[in-house]
């Protein structure tokens, strides 16, 4: 007890708690400053600006659901912006929006978490979502068409349906067999559901008609394929579904930095 090395290090160890205690609340006053400091309005202007681009851009009108999916799009790349302003990525030069915007994302998904999954995960992600796996009989899911689409289009209109759920869209379901789905639709566009997940949506997929974002509420199957004959695609859906969740959570937390100020 008289050695001064044990006194530097209980001292050492009495600063750190108390460093330790406090550095909550000091985090929690910085957020609360950054809340008030950084709240990100949408002008209406900038709105109806926003959707004219659009509508003449798809050829069709937004409606209200739609409008509101443009609103958090708009929101979602101001808080983008922001943070890419406050890594010092742009200088407030609208010409290299989409270029700041692009390595937004990409610094986002580079925080994802790069570890391989092991046998035992993919067997275990596998046994989580066997229906996934499964050979399908028939599908439940809403689409919104389109006669044309380009491929600006596309990508433009998929990033809004991101921001949207089926249900607030009034989207009429559709429950087919396999056998229906491929008569209306044709064989390509019924092979790239038949493995498809639920409960998200799809990209524009070319159909009989035109062009379909398909959202897939839900399918009845039969017997599982064996993890052996899917063990790929489980490996590439079990590295797609983190690297969602990661980005989730690096946006989530930029959400709470720069709150959407309602007006």
């Amino acid at each position: 007890m008289r050695e001064p090395l044990l006194h530097f290090l209980l001292l050492g160890a009495i600063l750190y708690l108390i460093y330790f205690a406090l550095q909550p609340q000091t985090q929690q006053k910085q957020l609360n400053t950054l809340q008030q400091s950084r709240s990100i309005s949408i002008a209406k202007e900038e709105l109806s600006l926003a959707q004219k681009e659009y509508e003449v851009l798809l050829g069709k009108q937004l409606d209200a659901k739609m409008q509101k999916a443009l609103e958090k799009e708009l929101y979602r790349k101001k808080v983008l912006l922001k943070a890419a302003e406050a890594l010092k990525l742009s200088q407030n030069d609208p010409t290299i929006e989409k270029i700041v915007l692009q390595k937004m994302y990409a610094i986002l998904n580079a925080k994802n978490d790069q570890t391989e999954p092991s046998e035992l995960e993919l067997e275990a992600f596998y046994k989580e979502h066997l229906k996934d796996y499964s050979k399908k009989e028939s599908l439940s899911f809403s689409t919104v068409h389109f006669d044309k689409l380009s491929k600006e289009q596309a990508k433009s209109f998929y990033k809004l349906l991101q921001n949207s759920d089926p249900g607030d869209l009034n989207l009429t379901k559709q429950t087919l067999s396999i056998e229906l789905l491929n008569k209306k639709f044709g064989n390509y566009f019924t092979q790239q559901l038949l493995f498809a997940p639920k409960g998200a949506w799809l990209d524009a997929i070319p159909s009989k008609n035109g062009f379909e974002f398909v959202y897939i509420q839900d399918y009845t199957t039969t017997q599982a394929y064996p993890f052996e004959d899917v063990q790929d695609r489980v490996y590439r859906d079990l590295k797609k579904a983190r690297q969602k969740e990661n980005f989730d959570r690096e946006l989530k937390r930029l959400y709470q930095l720069y709150p959407q100020n309602k007006e």
